[in-house]
């Protein structure tokens, strides 16, 4: 009785299933691409504009000002970039954990560079009242969200050390 071939790794799985299979597949490269363009469009068009304005001899606030909205495009490179790293670990993985931890990452960065920038802002604004009383509760907010991604972080990582010992035991 001749074996199936090997690349039918499912059981008589339906036509359709394994060509929306391959689709997302297909789809999860396009994304991944798109975001690799997005990445480096932000991070040129950031450059060339800072470089711009350098040019034009920026002083005092105006270039902190401006340093600061460089600051934060180049940041939101990096979480683009981050989210590319997570479409590529499921990509190659398929893995949940992998995805998970990722998208943590993804998070964490976010959180942190809110921080960042509403911190520099609030320095160069040099804010009181209201509005410091506001970027006081956003930050305390980002900061237990940090924890919090953290945490998740850690339960993940203890997660995989238990699976590690419990195959180890078997």
């Amino acid at each position: 009785m001749p074996s199936e071939p090997a690349h039918e790794n499912h059981e008589k799985e339906p036509a359709l299933v394994h060509l929306l299979e391959r689709g997302d597949g297909w789809a999860h490269v396009l994304v991944s691409v798109l975001l690799l363009l997005l990445a480096l469009g932000i991070l040129a068009m950031a450059t060339v504009s800072f470089i711009t304005d350098l040019s034009k001899g920026l002083a005092g606030a105006a270039f902190m000002d401006r340093g600061l909205t460089y600051l934060s495009d180049l940041l939101f490179g990096v979480i683009v970039l981050e989210l590319l790293s997570t479409i590529l670990t499921y990509i190659k993985a398929r893995n949940l954990e992998a995805t998970i931890k990722e998208f943590l990452i993804v998070g964490l960065i976010s959180s942190i560079r809110k921080i960042l920038l509403v911190g520099a802002q609030s320095s160069l604004d040099k804010g009181t009242g209201d509005d410091f009383q506001k970027e006081a509760i956003g930050t305390v907010i980002s900061i237990v969200g940090i924890l919090l991604l953290i945490a998740g972080l850690l339960l993940l990582d203890m997660r995989k050390k238990r699976k590690v010992v419990d195959l180890d035991l078997e």
